[in-house]
């Protein structure tokens, strides 16, 4: 991408952010509706992914259009989800650091070229030249830090000294890729320019400093008032059991806010009103990053997402949370929940939303898709196969691979063989030139020990897709049982 390219870019967001928050709105559009249509959907989502508790809000046009919260808090006692819930948000701290230093932009003390040994003292001389705008983005090339064994049991200097031993992963500004120690590095660097404890900064420049209702801590097994826990699936006893996952003091700024629904939905109202920063700093913080792989498309710290005409912006975090802005649609949808049985994918949540809310962001496709998987997942075989043929009948040009192959994999995750063999068997009648679909149903021959037609399943797909790499594995993993 082009310097015309990226200030072109960057004008058209800012204009977008700018008329976003200035659009008329019509108190009589159809609220209720939409109500109705998402609490559907989302009962529909908790039941079929076995979600404990949830707290949804959609904001359009800076109307609350749907704010609402669903099943258990704690599953022990019962406990409902309520607007005093507070939520871990995992990942989707990282917007609100992000807005954190460009804060600190904006009052000019720092810089997207500054060099983060201005900051962060004992770096490699082969670091010299990684800048704030590589951590932001993903793309400094740094080691990870949570790879280091017992990494939350040693200081920060521990740390620094084995990290910095590391070999960089590649060349700064070359590619996207996740990486924690970014994140690190930005709380460093915000303590370092500020004075402060990097909470304490961001509670006093974006949250209400005394608002009890927003802390910082990475450990899951901290007694703090009205936190959930996350809850994960023990499949060996059948039950949920409490996440004891802790990240240390140093993933704050990546993973360690936790806050309940309407802290953050007061905080998109500061985002809105430019009140945190202004408009066209917002439209830079979410410009795409000019990486050397064009390929790769992100922002300052904030995904892109969707096609072109539908795209959205933000971060979601440990499958749990999301907060996703279309921007040029002036649409906000937050998610919070604390656990899941089976794994909901949330860009289905997020695209399912936003097109029962604006149909120019309908997604026809996937959100059919969305529909097939629930169907299966909470209706019997036969009713769901009937509503299955139904859709297709009236939408013969959408393709449902995605979620015939997401359910197999539900009832295959869940130990399930002979409903996902069921599914896989389907899959591959519907869709016999799928190379995924027979490679699919392998996997379900294979756990089920059905060793001989795995291996002819595996062989259809590699037949049908000579660059399966999957398959012959799994065909030499099959003839070594043998």
């Amino acid at each position: 991408m082009n310097t015309r390219t990226i200030i072109f870019t960057g004008l058209l967001l800012t204009v977008l952010f700018t008329f976003s928050c200035s659009k008329k709105r019509n108190p009589e559009k159809e609220t209720s509706n939409y109500n109705k249509k998402i609490d559907d959907y989302i009962t529909h989502l908790i039941q079929a992914d076995e979600i404990p508790g949830m707290a949804i809000a959609v904001i359009q046009n800076g109307q609350i259009i749907h704010k609402k919260n669903y099943g258990f808090a704690n599953l022990a006692h019962k406990v409902p989800v309520t607007d005093s819930t507070l939520f871990r948000v995992y990942s989707t701290s990282k917007l609100i650091t992000s807005v954190a230093i460009f804060q600190l932009i904006e009052s000019g003390k720092l810089s997207l070229d500054d060099d983060i040994n201005n900051f962060i003292d004992n770096l490699p001389d082969t670091w010299n030249e990684i800048k704030i705008k590589h951590l932001l983005s993903h793309s400094s090339g740094l080691p990870e830090y949570k790879d280091i064994e017992n990494q939350v049991q040693l200081s920060d200097d521990q740390v620094l000294e084995i990290v910095t031993k590391k070999s960089i992963q590649f060349e700064k500004g070359s590619k996207y890729s996740y990486n924690q120690t970014n994140f690190w590095f930005l709380k460093l660097v915000v303590e370092k320019v500020t004075g402060k404890e990097f909470e304490k900064f961001v509670k006093e420049n974006q949250f209400n400093s005394e608002d009890n209702k927003v802390v910082y801590a990475s450990n899951s097994l901290l007694v703090i008032p009205n936190r959930v826990p996350k809850y994960q699936f023990n499949k060996k006893h059948n039950a949920y059991e409490i996440s004891s996952f802790e990240a240390g003091e140093r993933s704050l700024a990546g993973n360690g806010l936790n806050t309940n629904l309407e802290s953050l939905i007061n905080w998109n109202k500061k985002l809105d009103d430019n009140t945190l920063i202004t408009s066209e700093t917002k439209a830079q913080m979410i410009t795409p990053f000019n990486f050397q792989n064009s390929d790769d498309l992100f922002g300052y710290s904030w995904g892109i997402f969707g096609p072109e005409n539908k795209k959205y912006y933000g971060f979601p975090g440990g499958g749990v949370s999301a907060f996703m802005k279309f921007v040029d649609h002036d649409l906000t949808i937050i998610i919070l929940s604390n656990g899941f049985k089976s794994r909901p994918v949330i860009s289905n949540v997020i695209t399912y939303v936003s097109g029962l809310v604006d149909s120019s962001l309908i997604r026809k496709e996937r959100m059919l898709n969305e529909d097939i998987r629930l169907e299966f997942i909470l209706n019997n075989y036969d009713d769901a196969l009937k509503k299955y043929n139904q859709i297709k009948a009236d939408n013969k040009e959408i393709n449902f691979e995605r979620a015939l192959n997401t359910v197999g994999y539900h009832y295959l995750l869940d130990n399930k063989i002979d409903k996902a063999l069921s599914i896989f068997k389907f899959y591959t009648k519907e869709y016999p030139n799928s190379a995924n679909a027979f490679d699919s149903l392998g996997e379900a021959y294979f756990m089920n020990k059905q060793y001989k037609l795995a291996q002819q399943s595996y062989e259809e797909s590699l037949r049908l897709n000579p660059d399966n790499k999957n398959a012959l594995k799994m065909l030499d993993k099959i003839e070594k049982l043998n």
